[in-house]
């Protein structure tokens, strides 16, 4: 397996729930380049598998991921980083939309007094086309 090149930061705001896989996905492209790091307050094996899932924003979609790396994350006391990697271009796309979810939600949030509706169609017009490019 290849590590990815670059990864996503998930947004602290939005909880995930990260829970074992058995039995282990089939790794069908191990050149995607784009993984997912986020804090997490347990410490994962690297090569374990995970189904994550973010239930406040979509409780119905799941991401198999494959962890990379955790380790103590020097600005949280008490937490570590957690690097995830994909087992295929599905599993991408899902954590992609995902995170795009996480997103808009964290607009939503931030402007409570605005119509989230208009909020959603807004920040997907101005922002879903490059995401998560920009950086890469």
């Amino acid at each position: 397996m290849r590590c990815p090149e670059h990864y996503l930061q998930h947004p602290d705001q939005i909880k995930l729930e990260l829970l074992p896989i058995a039995p282990t996905p089939q790794w069908s492209d191990p050149s995607l380049p784009l993984g997912l790091s986020m804090l997490s307050f347990r410490q994962y094996i690297p090569g374990k598998w995970l189904r994550i899932t973010a239930p406040e924003v979509d409780p119905c979609l799941g991401i198999s991921a494959l962890v990379v790396e955790c380790l103590p994350a020097p600005d949280h006391q008490g937490q570590f980083e957690l690097k995830l990697a994909f087992p295929d271009q599905e599993q991408l796309f899902r954590a992609r939309m995902l995170e795009q979810l996480c997103q808009i939600c964290i607009c939503q949030q931030d402007s409570p007094e605005e119509d989230p509706e208009k909020l959603a169609l807004e920040w997907i017009e101005s922002e879903a086309a490059h995401f998560p490019s920009d950086g890469l």
